[in-house]
């Protein structure tokens, strides 16, 4: 969230940070101790084999990029008769440029310009002032990456020399790609491609040769014509609705090219009503999903405006009602909730996308579509996650983390979640969306739902967990915050339901999570007892010590001088873990509470009973 956060994306200051871990350099399935990717047949259902492309043939993280990202993943096919038809008339200036709108990271655009690029867990080094394309790219994922142009806005953040550095990338890979490319000009990585070299326009294309201007603004014509043609085969949310992006800011900077602007603001609004709750919150319940949404909506309509054109009425009445649910999920920090693949927004991202909009709002109790509940208790903070789907729809980056809870002590994060951060290698995003990647119960290392690769889209969607319920009471000194599903019904015959007791002036926390077999359940039950671990993730700021006996360990923050102790009836065990919402991923550890439960138990009495609390031992 601070200026000091954008340092982590230097390597060096990362391998201090984990000098006693190999995260970085590690896969997601050696990390044993952290149960984030115990996939079995009960929680995940078997992808059906994909073929490697031939593209992606030599690169290490071939199978899981296949495996992971879907059909908008693989390469595109095109013939010479289809190329032939992206070939457009040709003009010698836009008409205008919209505003880039996204935080920058001044870090990575530093890096680079000393020829240090860094895309999720791989790095290549090239010497200054030259290309990245030079040497083969080290993974799918880092070439994905690459092809998208988010780095531009970081460059342009370094003033002169991260500028003309821009430009020269700029035209070198419109030399090397700008015909076509089967992995580059994929039609989702060609929308943010074509968004990101219309807002950085005025630095990278205007000022050059007149020669080379006409070439780069041929090549962005063909992109756009591209889009054009081929929007209707993207099937991710994000590749929909940033494909409509694409066209609209095209077809206003583009000259006679209304035909654009007028089928991307139809498919805009149609994504819109589809992706957007009534709630406010987006149907992914992403909280960084929502802010990014909300910034691209808030640039369209800033365009639209400054170039004298009609903004359409659901531009500003999709931005108000986002704007209120993206307040609902900022943190104190100013940062965002770490829920279903969303970062914590490190990066400024929640602030940029609020900047237009006033102070007020978001301070409701819960949001019943986005699916979390929130109590404010003094200086405690503290959500529930209440989301559930029963179809699967709109899940492909959902996390299986029902009544998983993030608590926070002022602008301090305590308990939290992996998360995912938007240059995250697939298969660690699929593993952050595992259950015991959040603070929650996990039964038999299963999920408490079902991941389940959809076979037209080839991503990876979430059912369930059923049987979701939520409630909360105020009474005298405290609130009661109760939920329960039922994820773990059709495998085990059990419910899990969690309570949480808060004092109202936010220095302590009650829980007791249990496990029970209904009475109207009929399943024969299992013979032995299940094993069961409660979790709770840990933010890399806090620090732990022994408390006085195995079942209480005390929390630090940082050096604020301010404690928290967690007590709970069993041991309590320390483990390492992987903290990814960040912006790099980061060392952390994660409070562990190992049971067997009685697979006819009424969760009244242990082991089916979990007590345990969470208290304010000193201040700052």
């Amino acid at each position: 969230m601070s200026p000091e956060n954008e340092q982590s994306e230097d390597p060096q200051t990362h391998d201090a940070l984990s000098s006693e871990t190999t995260a970085e350099d590690s896969n997601p399935d050696q990390l044993e101790s952290e149960q984030v990717s115990e996939h079995t047949t009960d929680s995940t259902e078997t992808p059906k084999p994909r073929a490697i492309p031939s593209q992606y043939a030599d690169m290490k993280d071939a199978a899981e990029w296949t495996e992971f990202t879907g059909e908008d993943g693989l390469p595109i096919k095109s013939s010479p008769m289809y190329r032939m038809r992206l070939n457009p008339a040709t003009f010698n200036a836009l008409l205008g440029s919209p505003k880039t709108g996204h935080p920058a990271r001044a870090k990575r655009g530093e890096n680079i310009i000393n020829g240090q690029w860094r895309f999720g867990t791989e790095k290549l080094e090239v010497p200054e002032a030259r290309a990245p394309w030079g040497p083969p790219f080290p993974s799918v994922n880092f070439a994905d990456r690459i092809h998208r142009f988010h780095w531009l806005r970081d460059l342009l953040a370094n003033g002169e020399a991260g500028e003309k550095l821009a430009r020269s990338l700029t035209v070198s890979w419109a030399k090397a790609f700008g015909k076509w490319d089967d992995t580059a000009w994929r039609v989702n990585v060609t929308a943010d491609r074509v968004i990101n070299w219309l807002s950085a326009a005025p630095v990278v294309i205007a000022p050059v040769s007149s020669e080379t201007r006409a070439n780069l603004l041929d090549c962005l014509a063909r992109q756009a014509r591209h889009l054009s043609l081929s929007y209707e085969n993207v099937h991710s949310l994000r590749g929909r609705f940033r494909c409509a992006l694409a066209l609209t800011l095209a077809g206003i900077c583009l000259p006679e090219s209304e035909s654009y602007l007028e089928l991307g603001l139809e498919n805009l609004e149609k994504e819109i009503g589809l992706q957007l709750l009534k709630d406010g919150g987006h149907v992914t319940r992403s909280p960084s999903r929502l802010a990014e949404t909300l910034i691209d909506l808030n640039i369209v309509e800033d365009f639209l405006l400054r170039m004298g054109k009609e903004a359409p009425a659901f531009l500003s009445k999709a931005q108000m009602r986002m704007q209120n649910m993206l307040k609902f999920l900022q943190l104190g920090d100013g940062g965002l909730l770490v829920a279903n693949s969303s970062s914590d927004g490190w990066d400024g991202l929640a602030t940029t996308a609020l900047a237009p909009f006033g102070e007020g709002g978001g301070k409701f109790a819960f949001a019943q579509q986005t699916g979390f509940q929130r109590i404010q208790a003094g200086d405690l903070t503290l959500y529930m996650d209440t989301g559930s789907s029963q179809t699967g729809e709109n899940t492909e980056i959902a996390s299986a983390s029902c009544l998983s809870i993030h608590v926070c002590d002022g602008p301090h994060r305590i308990i939290t979640s992996m998360g995912a951060y938007s240059d995250l290698d697939p298969a660690w995003k699929f593993a952050a969306r595992q259950t015991a990647a959040s603070s929650t119960l996990v039964l038999d290392n299963q999920n408490s739902g079902i991941f389940k690769q959809n076979e037209t889209t080839g991503l990876m969607e979430l059912l369930g967990p059923p049987n979701v319920s939520a409630r909360r009471l105020e009474e005298g000194d405290q609130f009661l915050l109760e939920g329960q599903h039922s994820g773990w019904r059709q495998s085990h015959g059990l419910v899990h339901r969690r309570r949480l007791f808060l004092a109202k002036n936010g220095t302590r926390i009650t829980g007791e999570d249990s496990v029970y077999r209904p009475l109207a359940e009929i399943s024969t039950p299992p013979e032995e007892d299940v094993p069961c671990a409660l979790r709770f993730q840990l933010h890399p700021q806090i620090s732990v010590e022994q408390g006085e006996d195995t079942h209480s360990v005390f929390l630090l923050i940082g050096d604020t001088g301010i404690t928290w102790k967690l007590r709970a009836e069993q041991t309590v065990h320390v483990e390492k873990t992987v903290y990814t919402a960040g912006g790099v991923r980061l060392p952390a550890a994660q409070l562990v509470v190992y049971c067997k439960v009685n697979p006819i138990g009424d969760g009244t009495t242990a082991p089916n009973r979990l007590r345990w609390a969470l208290s304010r031992t000193s201040s700052d």
